[in-house]
């Protein structure tokens, strides 16, 4: 009887078995992810790309800005509004899934507004603040990290 014993040629196979098992492994868990990084309107959000652009840029010479903060502990992301604003609209974007976006609209903004962000799922957000001054509208982008407490 002879005894087996492990050898260079044996160790290839077992690489080679052990990497198919990981690309199978990778492929079916990547098939079933769900990204959203692309928006349900693309092709008018591309064509309104320069308009962002110029609201952005306008936004920089400001002033008088819609100040925000976003504090982790407490889990809220607060706005202090100042001036003549009106429309003010924070829109919170989730890149992993479009069904998580939160939208809030603010017609004549109090002087502070907290929005809540315990509920939103861990991880990075983009917030886009926008509104009107002045008969301009202006557009300030920024994001934040949800992490658990």
């Amino acid at each position: 009887m002879s005894k087996f014993s492990f050898n260079w040629g044996h160790g290839i196979v077992l690489t080679f078995i052990a990497f198919a098992g990981f690309m199978a492994y990778f492929y079916v868990n990547m098939s079933r992810q769900q990204i959203d990084l692309v928006g349900d309107h693309y092709y008018e959000d591309g064509q309104k790309f320069q308009e962002k652009l110029n609201r952005m840029s306008e936004t920089q010479k400001l002033s008088d800005k819609v100040e925000y903060m976003f504090d982790a502990k407490e889990n809220s992301f607060a706005l202090k509004v100042s001036g003549n604003k009106t429309d003010l609209k924070v829109d919170f974007f989730f890149p992993g899934d479009a069904k998580l976006d939160q939208h809030f609209t603010y017609a004549v903004p109090s002087e502070i507004i907290t929005i809540e962000t315990q509920k939103l799922n861990v991880g990075k957000w983009k917030i886009y603040i926008s509104w009107k001054q002045d008969g301009k509208e202006y557009l300030e982008e920024t994001e934040i990290k949800i992490t658990k407490p």
